[in-house]
C-alpha cells in the first residue's frame, strides 16, 4: 500500500505541478502580451521622437533662413536710407540750380524790395523813391553767388512802379 500511496502522492504532486505549469504558462503569455504592448508604445515614442527631432531641425533651418533674410533686409534698409539721404541733398542742389528756384528768388526779392520801397515812401514822404528801380538781373546774380555758385541767371527784367501808377502814391497820400 505504501507503493500506492507514493503513487497517489506523486500523482497529486504531478497534478499540482501541472496546474502550476498551466498558471505559469498563462502568466508568461500575459507578460509576453504586455511586453508587446510596451514594445509598441516604445516604438511609437521612438517614432514621435524622430518626428520631433526632424521638426527641431526644420525650425533651426527656418531660424537660420529668417536670420539671413533679416540681415539682407537690414542691409537693403541701410542702402535705401543712404539713397534717401543722398536724394534729399541732390534734390535741394537740383532745385537750387533750376529756373523755378531762380524765379522764386526773383519774385521774393522783388516783393521784398517793393515792401521796403513802400515803407520808405510812407516813412519819408519828402523823398522821391520813384527813381529807385530794381535791376533784377544784377540783384539776382549777386544773391545767387552767395547761395548757389553753379546757377546761370539771364534776367534783365526790372521791377518798378511808374510815377503815375496809383499804387505808387497810395501810401504817401
Amino acid at each position: 500500500m505504501q507503493g500506492m500511496s507514493k503513487f497517489i502522492a506523486a500523482s497529486r504532486q504531478a497534478t499540482g505541478l501541472d496546474k502550476t505549469r498551466i498558471l505559469l504558462e498563462a502568466r508568461i503569455r500575459e507578460l509576453n502580451d504586455e511586453s508587446k504592448k510596451w514594445a509598441e508604445v516604445a516604438a511609437a515614442a521612438e517614432e514621435k521622437g524622430k518626428e520631433l527631432s526632424n521638426l527641431v531641425e526644420e525650425l533651426k533651418a527656418d531660424a537660420v533662413e529668417k536670420d539671413t533674410r533679416l540681415d539682407h533686409l537690414q542691409r537693403k534698409n541701410d542702402e535705401l536710407s543712404t539713397l534717401l539721404s543722398n536724394a534729399k541733398v541732390d534734390a535741394v542742389a537740383e532745385f537750387k540750380s533750376s529756373n523755378e528756384y531762380t524765379k522764386l528768388l526773383d519774385a521774393n526779392y522783388a516783393a521784398g524790395f517793393e515792401d521796403f520801397r513802400m515803407e520808405a515812401m510812407e516813412n519819408f514822404p519828402e523823398v522821391d523813391f520813384g527813381s529807385i528801380k530794381l535791376n533784377l538781373a544784377a540783384a539776382t546774380s549777386s544773391l545767387l553767388q552767395v547761395s548757389s555758385e553753379d546757377a546761370n541767371i539771364e534776367d534783365d527784367a526790372t521791377t518798378s512802379l511808374p510815377k503815375d501808377d496809383p499804387k505808387a502814391n497810395a501810401h504817401s497820400a
